[in-house]
């Protein structure tokens, strides 16, 4: 009987069908990148993790065909949570277990030497690449880098000269004329697209300039109407103090209108309230009688005056004086009527002394125009809650100059974003000036600095093109605009092609000539762990032995994925008839696999052929190097792929055109499946000295500097910020001076970024 039922077989060969399509996709995406002329670490990283997902589920596919079968894949309930299981464990298990192979068999393991030669094979590769070097014999033909056996060789080619100590040996000599002249014809390559660029910015920073212009003229007619604008100011002043006047001179007349109106109804009521005073004093002669009377003559009148709105005032406040004759005077009708006493009375007070003086006394009235002035006394307090000055202002004058009139101008003009100071007076009208016209122009810098934010700007008004472009602020959009890399300061736009080539191009030649160099003519100890270039050195290995090993592996999956869907075609075909396994045909099925593996590897070997295999080739010659060198399997694995991938890598490009795998594979899993592999990864990492993640902010690096001396000073020579433990610096060289009182100060440049934020120098005693 069959070992799985029909339902796993058909899964299984379905599952194998589809898998070979990323399979194919993946073999092909990694030759173009890895035979590409401008290999990079993160390019090669995204078709890795790519890789790595995609093997993973292949290995997955093969554990599941092995492991479930017999009883355990008779019944679904106990083959499908089999099948998951095996996922779970086999797929993220080959997902990091290839990489940590590599690194822990070959990165980590590599010596000095090693990673310094894997920065001077990739110097060589490239320069290959850009037909900026020559290797008499071997026939790489620049022109057609995009074929698959261009791209096939090319992938292969680090590795080649990688492992020829030799041909490095012999060309180190000239490592400074082929690196120079690789980045020249590389720069030149892409001068067209790296103008265009140019070119593009050009347009963006003009229109930049014309928003300048037309911002700077807003802001320059808004500080020359300054003068206009504190006149106008000082206008509203003097007309809202007017206004204020006559609003004072309304407010006062209605209080006396509301006085008048209140005095006719109490004037009447209050009269009364005496007579009944004084009729409780005549009515009752008990005094405790009278004051029971007053207390009721008194409620009532507390009660008039609330219902009023008036506030508690004794009855007497209401009394008024009554003026009487003249002390020491007598008319003739007053001494007919008295008989003459007036007469005697005004001859005695004349020889007293008071003669002159006039006879006044308070008395009650009843007249409402004697109780309007203590009704407008008793509403003095509304009146300024309501309108904040006292009554009485007898002239405008008066009103103009008062300290409340100066504070609500000071008030309102506060308002209004003009400040005066709290002692301020009307009659100080040049300061009122001077402060609205701060306030204007202050008022147009906060309107420039708004509109240059809408713009990412923080730029003065008042600058020509030349200093325009020249600003920092414009410069640093010109930088992300051409990539950090290959920026210039300043980068002018108005460069043509030939001052552009001059002034940018060929800078960043040698600015990157210079920053390999110091790589390849370092010394070996700065390659080694711990030391300056040991991720660099690492990185430049795996950039030349990871695509070849990959790429190998990747072919044979596909190979034989390939050559095994017939087999198990023919197997789904032959369901339902009823076999009986025997030994023999069991031979027969590992005879035909094995059949199918030999073919698979001798077939490329024996029958294929490649220009870059031909005898007398140099390629032929490396590979016999590397046939001594390592081993015959090696340079036999070379030979296979060299013949092999050409073929298959067309189909891949084919099949991803059609599917486009790779791109939703980068749109949507590419992101989870690299922070999984950050987090994960480095907990299985076995080396105990690997560096915790370091903090990384807008792409920034913390950066932390380490001596032997702990009491020391820090300093970044070629920055301005002073240094301070985990300050976030953008991942670039910096020139760092560790010193401390009794050692030899130590000066070096140190290459910072998120694997090398950690720098450590050492100081000897003097």
């Amino acid at each position: 009987m069959q070992s799985k039922p029909k339902w796993l077989a058909l899964f299984l060969f379905a599952m194998s069908l589809i898998y070979l399509i990323p399979e194919v996709i993946f073999n092909a995406k990694l030759v173009e990148v890895a035979g590409s002329s401008g290999l990079s670490d993160e390019t090669l990283h995204i078709t890795e993790l790519f890789g790595r997902a995609i093997s993973g589920i292949g290995v997955t596919l093969l554990m599941i065909d092995l492991l479930v079968f017999g009883r355990v894949a008779a019944k679904k309930r106990t083959a499908i949570p089999a099948m998951v299981v095996i996922t779970l464990i086999v797929w993220p298990a080959t997902f990091f277990g290839q990489k940590w192979l590599v690194d822990y068999f070959i990165i980590d393991s590599s010596s000095a030497e090693q990673r310094q030669n894997a920065f001077m094979s990739n110097v060589l590769r490239s320069s290959l690449a850009q037909n900026a070097l020559r290797i008499e014999g071997i026939p790489f033909e620049p022109e057609h880098a995009t074929s698959a056996h261009e791209m096939t060789f090319l992938a292969l080619m680090g590795g080649l000269i990688y492992s020829n100590d030799s041909f490095i040996n012999d060309v180190d000599k000239q490592k400074n004329a082929i690196l120079e002249k690789y980045l020249l014809n590389r720069a030149g390559a892409r001068f067209d697209e790296d103008y265009a660029v140019y070119r593009d910015m050009r347009k963006d920073v003009h229109v930049a300039w014309d928003d300048y212009k037309r911002a700077n003229k807003q802001y320059n007619d808004a500080v020359a109407s300054r003068h206009n604008e504190a006149n106008k100011a000082w206008s509203n002043v003097e007309s809202d103090v007017l206004k204020g006047w006559k609003r004072y001179q309304s407010a006062e007349k209605s209080y006396l209108m509301r006085a008048e109106g209140k005095a006719q109804e109490l004037a009447p009521k209050i009269s009364q309230a005496f007579d009944e005073k004084n009729n409780c004093i005549s009515r009752y002669s008990n005094i405790k009688h009278q004051n029971k009377c007053i207390k009721t003559v008194e409620s009532h009148y507390r009660q008039g005056l609330a219902k009023y709105g008036l506030p508690y005032k004794e009855m007497n406040y209401w009394l008024v004086t009554e003026k009487g004759r003249v002390k020491g005077t007598t008319t003739v009708s007053e001494t007919i009527l008295t008989l003459g006493l007036s007469a005697v009375l005004a001859g005695l007070e004349l020889a007293t002394g008071d003669g002159g003086e006039q006879d006044q006394h308070l008395v009650y009235s009843s007249i409402p125009s004697d109780y309007v002035p203590n009704i407008l006394n008793l509403m003095k307090g509304e009146f300024k809650s309501e309108t904040g000055y006292s009554m009485g202002i007898a002239t405008f004058s008066q009103f103009r100059h008062h300290k409340v009139t100066a504070r609500k101008i000071v008030r309102k003009s506060k308002n209004k974003g003009v400040q005066l100071a709290t002692n301020w007076t009307i009659n100080d009208v040049s300061a009122f000036k001077n402060a609205v016209r701060t306030t204007t122009r202050d008022k147009a810098k906060r309107k420039w600095n708004k509109e240059m934010a809408k713009r990412g700007l923080t730029i003065p008004p008042g600058l020509n093109f030349n200093q325009f472009q020249k600003h920092s602020s414009i410069q640093n959009q010109i930088k992300q605009i051409m990539g950090e890399e290959y920026y210039v300061n300043p980068v002018l736009t108005t460069w043509n092609n030939k001052q552009f080539y001059k002034n940018v191009t060929l800078v960043n030649v040698q600015r990157e000539r210079d920053k390999w160099l110091a790589y390849i003519n370092s010394s070996v100890v700065r390659f080694e762990d711990g030391g300056l270039y040991e991720n660099e050195g690492k990185s430049a290995l795996r950039s030349i032995i990871v695509p070849p090993i990959s790429m190998s592996l990747s072919l044979f999956l596909v190979l034989i994925t390939f050559f095994k869907l017939p087999f198990k075609f023919w197997a789904l075909l032959s369901y339902g008839e009823n076999e009986v396994s025997t030994s023999k045909s069991k031979r027969m099925n590992h005879v035909a696999a094995l059949a199918v593996i030999i073919a698979i590897f001798s077939i490329p070997l024996l029958m294929g052929n490649s220009k870059f295999t031909d005898e007398g080739s140099t390629t032929a010659y490396f590979l016999k190097s590397i046939d001594n060198s390592v081993s015959p399997l090696t340079s036999s694995a070379i030979t296979w792929v060299l013949h092999s991938q050409p073929s298959i890598q067309p189909i891949g490009m084919a099949f991803d055109k059609n599917f486009h795998v790779f791109s939703l594979f980068e749109k949507y899993a590419l992101k989870p499946m690299n922070d999984w592999d950050e987090k994960i990864y480095p907990l299985l990492s076995v080396d105990q000295y690997k560096q915790a993640e370091p903090k990384v902010v807008n792409g920034k690096v913390a950066m932390f500097v380490h001596s032997n001396v702990p009491e020391n000073r820090i300093r970044i020579l070629n920055i301005k910020p002073k240094y301070q433990d985990g300050m976030l610096l953008q991942p670039d060289s910096y020139y760092v001076e560790v010193s401390a009182s009794g050692y030899r100060p130590v000066k070096k440049w140190v290459t910072h970024n998120r694997n090398n934020n950690e720098h450590v120098f050492f100081l000897n005693k003097k």
